[in-house]
């Protein structure tokens, strides 16, 4: 597919011509299914997609506050002057999309989205316009918050619930599947409820790195976050059974509040998930339905020929909806330990931040050398095109799971990575450990020196970086 160019004669990295390249020029979108092994099976029904290739946003939108940031651009609250509904409108600066890798990206994921729209737990894309500087897709807005936080919220959690949500989360897969789509991060985080009511849809978002696959086909590049991600996809050979793997993760953090591999790094845990051991055997899993049990051990199989299919999930007994999950509440402490666990990530990477700040000169000078080296236009900050030939160029030698951890500190910002950023993301763990360094990551959170650190010093910290 070449992409459609108007004047510019290299659409990449140019931002002062006349024209501007169409990232969705050659979108076609009267071919929703295509040649992916779409299934009659499917309750989703493909729709046409609504493009606008060009013109002005704000004609028809006005925008409003920020709802959140990733590696391309913004997501933004929106309002259809003419109707009054509010939507989000994800802002994709044009400017960060230096190959056409980057652009092919950006054109699937809009395919992808209209390709499952009409599945009531996914994402409904409104339409995608685009003008000079941006590409704009609009979505259904989800205001109910993510998925642990509501669990959090509400208080009140069993089996049968943690059954229902479960249930909702492998029927996105098994229409992904049928329709030739592989998520490829699935994860809580992914997962949001459209409002504040008391029993509002769970809405499926993100698909920056699902694929189209057909039938047999294996990929192997390295996606996802460490602890959803499968094993055969750290051993670079993998298919659609990874989203079962991931989702099978998601249930057994929602029966326990903690995932089932874990370490104090990236490497650690994808060494877990390579060759860890399930534990059924501490708190809350002695009270956990056996029946519970046997379907997570048949999720996280690590042969995937071996794993139950997304469709053998929903059949199995403990999902269905008239299903065998008992509705006594689960232990107070898996709630708790869901809330710590959410959190978790959160609170490491500001504390890890601080950490990267507080370092000598000479503990740091390699890197510092390396940032140099990489930041070929001085500018003070690495573009993903820039670490990725950079790394390659100094002769770098990281293992993929040093690199994957580079990556997701790109995908949750601006799409750049500074100086602080990249040191933070390089740190080693006996760096971090040390005395000093700990003390002085808990004194940028314990503002008036107490010795303990209250929720609102908590929130101050959370804010000033994010």
């Amino acid at each position: 597919m070449q992409l459609g160019v108007q004047k510019c004669q290299n659409p990449f990295g140019i931002q002062n011509c006349d024209g501007y390249f169409l990232v969705l020029d050659e979108l076609d979108s009267s071919n929703t299914e295509g040649d992916y092994g779409y299934s009659d099976s499917t309750n989703v029904t493909p729709r046409r997609s609504s493009v606008r290739k060009t013109g002005n946003l704000k004609e028809i939108y006005s925008l409003g506050r920020k709802l959140g940031q990733g590696q391309f651009g913004t997501t933004y609250l929106c309002l259809e002057k003419a109707t009054g509904k509010e939507f989000a409108c994800k802002a994709i600066a044009k400017r960060r999309l230096t190959t056409k890798e980057d652009v092919e990206d950006v054109r699937r994921e809009i395919h992808i989205m209209h390709h499952l729209a009409g599945h009531p737990n996914v994402i409904q894309i409104i339409g995608a316009h685009e003008d000079a500087v941006a590409v704009h897709v609009i979505m259904e807005l989800c205001a109910g918050g993510e998925l642990f936080d509501r669990i959090i919220q509400r208080g009140h959690y069993t089996e049968r619930k943690a059954a229902a949500l479960e249930r909702l989360i492998v029927s996105v897969v098994v229409a992904c599947h049928s329709l030739g789509v592989m998520h490829q991060d699935l994860k809580p985080e992914n997962f949001l409820f459209i409002s504040q009511d008391e029993e509002p849809p769970l809405q499926t978002i993100d698909f920056g790195l699902s694929m189209f696959f057909k039938p047999g086909e294996t990929f192997s590049d390295v996606v996802g976050s460490p602890y959803y991600v499968a094993p055969e996809v750290l051993k670079k050979h993998y298919g659609p059974e990874c989203d079962v793997w991931s989702a099978g993760v998601i249930i057994y953090i929602l029966l326990s509040g903690v995932p089932p591999f874990w370490d104090e790094t990236v490497q650690g845990i994808f060494e877990q998930v390579l060759k860890g051991e399930l534990d059924f055997i501490s708190e809350p899993w002695p009270n956990i339905s056996a029946s519970a049990k046997d379907l997570v051990r048949r999720m996280l199989v690590r042969d995937p020929k071996k794993q139950l299919t997304a469709h053998e999930v929903l059949c199995h007994p403990w999902v269905q909806e008239n299903g065998v999950a008992p509705d006594k509440p689960l232990d107070s402490a898996v709630l708790s330990r869901l809330k710590q666990f959410s959190a978790m990530n959160k609170l490491k990477k500001i504390a890890i931040r601080v950490i990267a700040d507080n370092l000598s000169e000479d503990e740091i000078a390699g890197l510092k050398q390396m940032f140099k080296m990489i930041d070929v236009d001085n500018s003070g900050h690495i573009t993903l095109e820039e670490l990725k030939n950079g790394l390659e160029r100094v002769g770098a030698n990281l293992k993929d799971s040093e690199i994957s951890h580079l990556m997701q500190a790109i995908f949750d910002n601006s799409g750049t990575i500074d100086y602080g950023e990249f040191i933070a993301a390089m740190l080693h763990l006996n760096k971090i450990q040390k005395e000093d360094h700990l003390f002085a990551a808990f004194s940028y959170f314990d503002k008036d020196g107490s010795g303990y650190i209250t929720p609102d010093e908590l929130q101050q910290a959370v804010s000033s970086l994010a």
